[in-house]
């Protein structure tokens, strides 16, 4: 931006500047930065001319034209009907010649007539010898194109930081060849080497990171999969329904960037991971679900959501036998915008049918009702996108999915912001590394989002609409503010249910309810005995918070004052994320011995609340630090009595002398010293692991376990009353 500015006082005061023969320079780029200044102050541009060297091939002589220097090419005959070209060039003889001698630049030649106009000031921007761009613009693309900003948006950017268009000195198309150019250079080094390259530096740090890719016949990169660790862990929390997008696609490759995605505890997108693919076959999708399950430990979501592709559904049924299979209401309302956009504008077609379909039919008779309702009143019988539609009914339609849980994904603020990871990137016009590194900004983005919910959640209370209400008050303690917001919704709808009739059945009470603004009559068991309340409604079982007629019933009849426990969904609780050591304790001998990664899981979670504690301040820094070392020191000591200090020896990986050089702490005393074992102690050790003992070795990890869960315990609590 300096060297538009530069640009533009050059022109001005150059307008009675004028060569002379023999008139000295000490380089070519003064040279032609002079000859350039020169001729943006007249109205012309400049081009290089022909350079001749002698014997020896010095520069000896160079020529710098005007930009209209001789004529445009002959358009051939058979382009004629095909190419359209305008003259720009006349035949100008303007030009200036120097001799060049011992690096000394002499003007031996100065022709100044030229035989076109020249251009007005308000134009002169556009010439290609005053358009360049600086190392300041430059970086300034980077950063922007970087951070997902499009090129177009980039160069307005610019234009208004100068002033306008004619004082940035490029053009729209100079801002797409420099974001171009870079990332030539980030290809010319194998894109996808790169990729992995990065992936592997990501894997060797200890964050629980993993990736794997799939190669064709011919050894060649097909597709790939990657997930960090803060992803798993919370799948470990939210992973019980996942949208599986495939909307995004780079031009380059023309690959499938497909993340997975989820809702957290704040109804906010979470990434559980991302697949680029070459194709939407079968064996691409199945590839992509089984590399996904696999890396969040074989722990498979409840509740898939995908957009309407027949591969993709055969790769969920085969390798998600066991998950509900729903298609998201977003890409369905969107293939709609296709093939009925002439329907969706008429509130009489849209408003009446269709967003009833898709959003409030409760029971499926409402929905073949209104199917047919829809189809004879606007003559739809013949249409093959909704007759395809209907055939899948039982995938998209709420009437036919109300026992399954998704977390509001079926509902339409919910399902735009899942199907959104990428909206503000140019994804059709990034490489694979870039793609990644946006992925990764996204995510961080996203895990700084939740931070700020957080905290607001622990310092700040929702406003309580009816303060006396004890049912009100408890949910505003255990849920977060957006969730509370919902279930509030519901409390306050609850009070224009009117109870019609109502049944005893043993210890069994039934209510059947209503409203007087509509027709639509719901049913509520309750049982007294151990607050089992349910309804016809079924909005817990679809999106885990109590509904406004089983609200209506505890609050006006039975008259609670606290949510049954039963219904507190923990992954809408404010302590969601806040696990306990006695969960999953009954796992089985073999489920025990092949679960280190949910383990490792479970540790993380409590080992990344002592960091983010710790981190707070200097003195609990040290106190993290040096307690994690001592803690170290006692856990490889209890490993070395619980299953032998060779097998202990045998797992530790890293000297843990180097980690508290590293952190420049002194190590506790009686912390033991590992080796590397040589591959006849590690053939020794498999031997004895593979003789028995295998119960013993299941209960002694079961100890090890429990002991270094209290120890972190104690860890957090230390750490968290210093702050």
């Amino acid at each position: 931006m300096e060297a538009a500015k530069d640009n533009v006082l050059v022109r001005d005061a150059d307008k009675e500047f004028e060569f002379r023969i023999g008139m000295t320079f000490a380089n070519e780029e003064e040279a032609y930065n002079t000859y350039n200044a020169y001729a943006i102050g007249k109205g012309f541009g400049v081009r290089r001319g022909q350079k001749a060297n002698n014997s020896k091939g010095i520069l000896r002589t160079c020529t710098f034209l005007c930009n209209c220097e001789g004529y445009s090419p002959p358009i051939l005959p058979h382009e004629r009907r095909d190419v359209y070209r305008t003259v720009k060039r006349t035949g100008c003889k303007a030009c200036i010649k120097f001799k060049i001698k011992d690096g000394v630049w002499t003007v031996t030649k100065f022709e100044e007539v030229h035989n076109h106009p020249f251009i007005g000031d308000e134009q002169k921007h556009l010439l290609r010898s005053y358009r360049h761009i600086t190392n300041t613009n430059g970086s300034i693309l980077t950063s922007l194109t970087g951070a997902g900003t499009r090129a177009t948006k980039a160069y307005s950017y610019l234009s208004g930081e100068v002033g306008g268009h004619e004082n940035v000195a490029l053009m729209h198309r100079d801002c797409q060849n420099c974001i171009r150019s870079k990332r030539r250079d980030l290809i010319s080094a194998g894109d996808c080497q790169s990729l992995i390259d990065h992936f592997n530096c990501l894997q060797s740090n200890g964050s629980n990171f993993s990736y794997t890719f799939q190669l064709d016949k011919e050894q060649r990169l097909t597709n790939f999969f990657w997930s960090d660790g803060v992803s798993k862990l919370d799948y470990e929390t939210f992973g019980d329904v996942v949208v599986f997008d495939t909307t995004y696609r780079t031009s380059k490759y023309n690959m499938i960037c497909a993340p997975f995605v989820g809702l957290n505890h704040h109804l906010k997108t979470v990434l559980f991971g991302c697949a680029f693919l070459l194709d939407e076959t079968i064996s691409s999708f199945e590839w992509a679900f089984q590399s996904f399950v696999k890396a969040m430990g074989n722990k498979a979501p409840k509740t898939i959501f995908t957009d309407q592709d027949h591969a993709m559904a055969n790769a969920v049924k085969t390798v998600l036998p066991n998950t509900d299979h729903r298609l998201c209401v977003w890409h369905i309302g969107k293939n709609a915008a296709h093939h009925i956009a002439h329907l969706l504008g008429k509130p009489s077609f849209h408003d009446k049918y269709w967003h009833r379909l898709l959003y409030q039919c409760e029971s499926e008779f409402e929905m073949e009702n209104n199917w047919k309702a829809m189809c004879h009143e606007w003559n739809l019988e013949d249409n093959k996108w909704l007759a395809d539609m209907y055939r899948l009914r039982h995938k998209w339609c709420p009437a036919f999915g109300r026992d399954t849980f998704s977390a509001g994904i079926g509902s339409t603020q919910e399902s735009e912001s899942t199907n959104n990871v990428f909206q503000d990137m140019a994804c059709k016009t990034m490489t694979l590394s870039e793609l990644v590194s946006h992925y990764e900004k996204q995510a961080e983005k996203l895990r700084d989002y939740e931070v700020v919910d957080d905290f607001e959640c622990a310092r700040e209370k929702p406003q309580i609409v009816v303060e006396n209400s004890g049912i009100l008050k408890h949910a505003a303690h255990v849920y977060t503010h957006a969730i509370y917001r919902n279930f509030q919704t519901e409390f306050l709808h609850a009070l224009s249910e009117h109870v019609l009739r109502s049944e005893t059945d043993g210890p069994l009470h039934a209510y059947m309810l209503g409203t007087e603004s509509s027709d639509r009559k719901h049913t509520v068991h309750f049982r007294p005995s151990d607050s089992t309340i349910t309804c016809s409604c079924k909005l817990f079982e679809m999106q885990g918070w109590l509904c406004r007629h089983t609200l209506c019933i505890l609050t006006h009849v039975v008259n609670v004052t606290s949510i049954p426990s039963q219904y507190i969904l923990k992954r809408w609780t404010k302590a969601t994320k806040q696990s306990s050591h006695y969960d999953d304790v009954g796992e089985s001998s073999h489920d025990a011995i092949n679960s280190k990664t949910l383990r490792l899981k479970r540790l993380m979670q409590l080992a990344f609340s002592v960091m983010n504690i710790g981190a707070n301040h200097d003195a609990t820094e040290k106190l993290a630090t040096t307690t994690l070392l001592h803690l170290h020191s006692r856990i490889t000591n209890q490993m070395q009595s619980l299953i032998g200090k060779d097998d202990v020896n045998f797992m530790m990986e890293n000297d843990e002398s180097e980690c508290a050089e590293n952190c420049g702490i002194q190590i506790p005393k009686g912390a033991p010293t590992t080796r590397l074992k040589g591959a006849g102690e590690k053939r020794k050790r498999k031997e004895s692991s593979c003789t028995g003992g295998t119960s013993h070795q299941v209960h002694d990890m079961r100890k090890a376990f429990s002991f270094l869960f209290e120890a972190l315990i104690w860890l957090y609590l230390s750490v968290q009353g210093m702050t």
